[in-house]
């Protein structure tokens, strides 16, 4: 297996492994490089839903449908936990093609998700994916510190079906203790404490800073791509500019509930030495 980095600050491309061999047994090989490297591209992959859902299972626990995507469609009978993605039909900005963490207004959101291509434009389609390890740490320190122990609201709202949850606004990784921001334009609507003109204001700033060309990677896809990425601390975007169809695969793997560094560090200090 060849691993090359493909920006300083997140995106990893693999070649050389065939994903359909791994098994839970490799499960914290694969958890460790997504702490390093936030998204891994594996090359020279020709998988079927069944091996993209297999290759979930090595990842993590797979996500029932209602957790995973519950406003996506997803295949039925024993491949109920693999949606569809395609949004071809639908108004730009309105979905996808806005900087989002997947289901973030559930109380323990998405760890993993995982995506190969079924159906892709001749040009065009490409996927954004933003470290929000490197937007928290490339604050300025008085920001960081009045953000330390905020909570903001993530909310969806859609006909018949009303969700939220409040998150701390820095989010820390349980497993390496590595902070990053926790908000995304499309889910999270207000910061608790704030009058609304300065949560507006304060989300604004950092919805703009955690989305600089600096801490994101640009993917272009193929047929033989599938791609793993951490849902808990990066940002994705999914470029509009086809009018072809675009369809993908998709599974992902249960997720914690988010804590923030006071929790994290009363944590540490419950752990006997």
């Amino acid at each position: 297996m060849k691993l090359e980095r493909i920006n300083p600050n997140i995106g990893a491309r693999i070649s050389g492994a065939d994903v359909t061999q791994f098994t839970p047994d490799n499960r914290e090989e694969l958890l460790g490089l997504l702490d390093e490297h936030l998204v891994l591209f594996f090359t020279g992959q020709n998988v079927t839903p069944r091996q993209l859902l297999a290759f979930g299972r090595a990842v993590g626990e797979v996500q029932p449908p209602d957790e995973a995507a519950p406003y996506t469609p997803h295949l039925g009978g024993d491949l109920e936990q693999v949606q569809t993605i395609d949004v071809t039909g639908t108004a730009r900005g309105t979905y996808a093609d806005i900087y989002h963490s997947d289901v973030s207004f559930f109380e323990c959101p998405t760890y993993a998700a995982l995506l190969h291509p079924d159906v892709l434009p001749d040009i065009g389609g490409d996927t954004i994916w933003a470290s929000m390890y490197a937007a928290y740490e490339t604050l300025d320190a008085p920001v960081r510190a009045m953000i330390e122990d905020m909570r903001a609201i993530h909310q969806v709202a859609m006909p018949g079906n009303f969700m939220e949850h409040s998150h701390p606004l820095v989010r820390v990784n349980p497993r390496t203790g590595r902070r990053a921001l926790y908000l995304n334009r499309l889910f999270t609507k207000r910061i608790e404490g704030l009058a609304p003109v300065e949560s507006q204001n304060l989300l604004e700033m950092l919805f703009t800073h955690c989305t600089l060309p600096e801490f994101q990677t640009r993917f272009t896809w193929s047929p033989d791509i599938v791609v793993v990425w951490d849902n808990r601390f990066t940002l994705h975007y999914a470029v509009r500019d086809y009018t072809a169809p675009r369809r993908m695969f998709r599974t992902s793997t249960c997720g914690e509930r988010p804590i923030g560094p006071s929790e994290y560090e009363a944590m540490r200090e419950a752990v006997p030495a």
